[in-house]
């Protein structure tokens, strides 16, 4: 386990002040009144994965745009996305990835990986969650099985800069503190295998979490990022997390072209074991 005590500085934009210059009237008597511009020098944010070429097959080896941006998902019933909370819910569907080296491999859709979305809140609590999931035993008419580097990988730097850009919540955050790595997200060991950093969004008190699904050959089947938030002004406490955790329902089944059926059993690895 490890603490970040000091939280990155915030990046103030600036503003350019450009007066436009005035023509004198052919009038002598009367003088124009110049005007005054202000331009603010503000670009769209760029997520953690374009700023470093060096780290961004690592945070981003999917082929697709691997970050939560709501604005530009569809809302949908809760019943069509990979992840849900309560029946009252906001759940939006958001893009969907291929792995990048086997991006429609041998043709097949085995592989689609789905980004999707839930906003809800339960009683003093506020929260947003995302899950990036395939199924790793969808069968397809044009494919065989799974390839075998399908799996949702695990970026193990993962920290502060990348909680910072996890969603809506987390970009309007403040007061970062607490950076909390469990298990060093070892799959081969036991251990709950959570990341997690506290901040401030406004007057609330809020916590960050990134927590993996189960072992699928070299990563994982779904990865989730969840952001609660206290709708008062107390500390968020571990009982909050864990209700959260436990409420949220993760759908490995993917319905799309899928000739398997949902009721069908299917085993997954254990999260102690490499397979």
């Amino acid at each position: 386990m490890r603490t970040v005590s000091r939280y990155a500085s915030a990046i103030v934009t600036a503003a350019m002040l450009a007066p436009g210059i005035g023509a004198y009237a052919q009038d002598s008597n009367k003088l124009s009144v110049p005007d005054v511009t202000v331009a603010a020098l503000a670009g769209p944010f760029e997520p953690p994965y374009m700023r470093d070429p060096g780290k961004a097959y690592g945070r981003n080896p999917y082929f697709g745009r691997y970050r939560v941006e709501e604005d530009k998902f569809p809302q949908v019933p809760c019943t069509q996305t990979r992840i849900a909370f309560s029946p009252g819910g906001k759940c939006l569907q958001g893009y969907r990835l291929t792995p990048a080296p086997f991006n429609n491999w041998n043709g097949s859709s085995t592989c689609d990986m789905a980004l999707d979305v839930v906003i809800d809140t339960s009683g003093k609590l506020s929260i947003e969650a995302d899950i990036l999931v395939f199924d790793p035993y969808k069968v397809v008419a044009n494919g065989g099985a799974t390839p075998r580097f399908c799996y949702v990988r695990s970026y193990l730097r993962y920290d502060q800069e990348d909680f910072l850009d996890m969603n809506q919540v987390t970009r309007r955050g403040t007061n970062w503190h607490n950076l909390v790595v469990n298990d060093s997200q070892n799959q081969w060991y036991g251990g709950d295998r959570l990341r997690s950093i506290q901040f401030s969004d406004g007057l609330h008190n809020c916590i960050a979490v990134r927590k993996p699904g189960p072992v699928w050959r070299g990563g994982y089947v779904y990865m989730m990022h969840a952001s609660i938030c206290r709708t008062d002004t107390a500390a968020v406490q571990a009982q909050d997390i864990a209700y959260v955790l436990s409420s949220l329902q993760t759908r490995i089944y993917d319905g799309a072209g899928n000739l398997r059926k949902a009721g069908d059993q299917t085993t997954y690895g254990s999260v102690t074991n490499s397979r």
